[in-house]
Formats: structure tokens, sequence, C-alpha cells
């Protein structure tokens, strides 16, 4: 399994989406390879992972600096049950690119606000008509005009999109340099997604 978590806007949760969903399938799947590839250039995953190793908590999986050149090595690399999350970087399209072309499955995180909403559609134009993937919408505020609109606005346009919501939790800031804890949230959206490539 290749999941690439991409948006072609900042500050959406890739990485914090791209760390919660391999420690979920590391909690179903406790046997198998699971890596990550950090494309992004500010290494958020892999500064993650650093300071998870120095606070005495190291994560269950492996994260890995990676680039254009080494991503497809990766993906070969992989064994039946085995699983490869990307954390792609915002502004680079090659690399965007190189995310989805591997993947089974692209999740694209957007806020529930105009700019972000706006950069989805243009992170879909970089995906193949077969292509599986699925907006996850972040930071949502339940019971909001906002997020009433904004999923108004991908179904009105049969743009797909899970179920599941990301509410605003301060747990997900707080656990930023420690293993995650479990999530039910991020739990449901792996389920999802696993559903959804059957």
């Amino acid at each position: 399994m290749i999941v690439a978590t991409v948006n072609t806007k900042g500050g959406v949760t890739k990485t914090t989406t791209t760390i919660y969903l391999a420690n979920e399938y590391r909690l179903r799947n406790p046997d198998a390879r699971i890596v990550i590839a950090d494309l992004d250039k500010q290494g958020s995953a892999s500064e993650w992972a650093d300071l998870a190793t120095d606070n005495g908590q190291p994560l269950p999986f492996e994260v890995q600096v990676s680039n254009v050149k080494r991503l497809p090595r990766l993906a070969a690399d992989l064994n039946p049950g085995d699983a490869l999350f990307i954390d792609a970087p915002p502004s680079d399209s090659s690399l965007i690119q190189a995310a989805i072309d591997v993947a089974n499955f692209v999740i694209i995180p957007s806020r529930p606000a105009g700019m972000d909403t706006a950069r989805v559609w243009e992170t879909l134009r970089a995906l193949e008509d077969d292509q599986l993937y699925a907006v996850l919408i972040v930071f949502a505020r339940l019971g909001t005009n906002l997020l009433r609109d904004t999923k108004t606005a991908f179904d009105s346009e049969n743009i797909s999109r899970f179920d599941t919501l990301v509410t605003l939790k301060e747990k997900y800031p707080q656990e930023y340099g420690f293993r995650p804890t479990p999530d039910t949230t991020y739990s449901d959206v792996l389920a999802e997604m696993m559903e959804a490539m059957q």
C-alpha cells in the first residue's frame, strides 16, 4: 500500500496526517514494514521522528528523507502488507507529481476555507482520471456554516472526500515529537481508505 498526502498549499496537516495514519496502520499490522518518505525540504516528518527518539518514544516505523529518484525504489521494495506513506511538500510540483505517480491512494487534506479549498482543485489537476483519492477536511468546526458550505462545494462537484472529519484537537500539536497515541479519527480515515482500495 502506498499513500501520498499532497496539497499545493502548506499548513494543512500533511505531516500530521501522514504520521497518524502510519501509526494507526502499525496498530493494525504489527509485523508489517512501514516507511514514511519525507519529501518536504522542511523535514517535518524527519524532525518529528528525531524528536520522538530523543524523547524516548521512537516512532514504530521508519522515516526516510527521500527525493524523486529514490521514491520509486522505496515503492518497489515493499512486500505485500507493507506500507509506504509519502509526506509531500506544498510547493514543488515535481515532487508532488512523483508522489502521486507511485501512490495507490492520494489524500488531499484541506481546511474548510476559501484559499485552502481553491488549492484542492489545483492539486486535483495532477491526478490521473483513474487515481483513487479523497479530500480530508481538517481543522473542522462542527456545526458551522463554513464546514457545511465546504462539504456542499466538494459534493456538488463530485469531489471524493472522506466522511470522517478531522476536528480541531489540542492533542495533535501536543504530540509533535512523540509517538502518537491511538486516535479514533485517523483510525476511521484509514478504514475508509482501505475500504476504497478493495
